[in-house]
């Protein structure tokens, strides 16, 4: 008999096992504190590894158009990382994230239900988009056109995973918010006024999201699974 109750509780601390969590963090300190102890040619190999992880996650623990798209944002995301990780290839990184934002709103729209509840969630998301415009496009010189489209796709990823009909959406919700301050650090690091230990901000940051989205899609997914075989089993 499935324990629906323990079912409702379920975390993210309790999707994968304690030694695959640790291994993430483990992935993912390497990268953002030690990063003199890294070739720097093979620094964009390290900084996919905690992406590589939730990736084989996704892989394993979803399923159908779920896996399928969560991937699929996952893959474009170490597209990104590689990008970004190479001299002169910061347009094309911001367009690989442009893409991975882009489908996991087009996830999380297939699982929207519009609930009155949930709109102080959006103002917040809309808010704090237009604070982040009005700080960083004017600084933005030439890049104005590609930094407002991509402010806009990720405002509108944060405002899908916070639509998304499921009990515990704000594990994903929370990820989304945290991926947009990442980003918001990239900009202002890179347009407004450089700052110290941008490094370990931003990827300390996106790390953070990339994981509360995984693992609370995952989650979800679990738990739709769990009680529908309850239902079966009733």
């Amino acid at each position: 008999m499935i324990d629906i109750n323990a079912v409702r509780t379920k975390s993210p601390l309790s999707v994968t096992p304690l030694l695959w969590l640790l291994a993430f963090a483990g992935s993912s300190l390497l990268y953002i504190a030690l990063p003199d102890l890294i070739p720097s040619s093979w620094r964009w190999f390290f900084k996919i590894i905690p992406i590589a992880m939730l990736l084989q996650l996704a892989l394993t623990r979803t399923r159908d158009k779920t896996r399928t798209l969560l991937s699929l944002g996952l893959i474009l995301s170490a597209i990104g990382d590689v990008l970004l990780a190479q001299q002169g290839m910061f347009v094309q990184g911001l367009a690989a994230f442009l893409l991975a934002q882009i489908t996991y709103t087009i996830l999380f729209l297939t699982q929207f239900q519009w609930q009155p509840r949930r709109l102080p969630w959006v103002l917040l998301i809309i808010v704090y988009a237009l604070v982040c415009t009005l700080l960083i496009v004017p600084a933005a010189g030439d890049m104005t056109a590609p930094v407002t489209a991509y402010m806009i796709a990720i405002s509108l990823m944060a405002i899908a995973a916070g639509l998304r009909h499921d009990a515990q959406f704000m594990w994903v919700a929370m990820g989304a918010l945290i991926f947009m301050i990442s980003d918001t650090l990239i900009a202002v690091n890179q347009f407004v006024a450089p700052f110290a230990y941008s490094g370990v901000a931003v990827m300390t940051t996106y790390y953070l999201a990339q994981w509360l989205i995984c693992v609370g899609v995952v989650g979800s997914q679990q738990q739709a699974r769990l009680e529908a075989e309850r239902v079966v089993d009733l």
